[in-house]
């Protein structure tokens, strides 16, 4: 819908059910977040699942700390852009810490992107392509 304060029509990202990147060791599963400019999760693959453990729906309204505890507690948006540190560490490759749902850290490829006016889009790829098994199979 376009109105005549705003002429473009509001956008909403489309997630992919699956994405794939290239790496040394072959193809590896992308994890793709939705997030609003203060890093609350709108959205998320189904990749999600399978790397952290969360089902999609369990994510949505969740701080993307839940997952990525290094990102900054506020908002990844200052100024109408990425946080300027945040945008260097991964332009730069910095390898980060995720978090499994069953609390095992992992390491992780961050991409971040901003859409538009309050969309950010985040990839996230496993650095070692093994997913954590859930504690509870570990148990048995």
């Amino acid at each position: 819908m376009t109105t005549a304060k705003n002429p473009q029509p509001r956008r909403t990202l489309q997630l992919p059910a699956r994405a794939h990147a290239t790496s040394a060791h072959g193809p590896t599963e992308l994890v793709v977040l939705s997030l609003n400019d203060q890093g609350v999760i709108r959205g998320c693959s189904e990749a999600c699942h399978r790397i952290f453990g969360y089902a999609a729906a369990e994510l949505a309204g969740c701080h993307i700390s839940t997952l990525l505890p290094q990102l900054p507690s506020d908002e990844l948006v200052r100024d109408g852009r990425i946080d300027a540190r945040l945008a260097y560490l991964c332009h730069c490759g910095h390898p980060f810490q995720a978090r499994h749902r069953n609390g095992q850290h992992f390491g992780i490829e961050l991409f971040i992107n901003r859409l538009d006016h309050h969309n950010v889009a985040v990839l996230v790829r496993r650095l070692d392509a093994r997913a954590p098994a859930d504690a509870a199979v570990l148990a048995h």
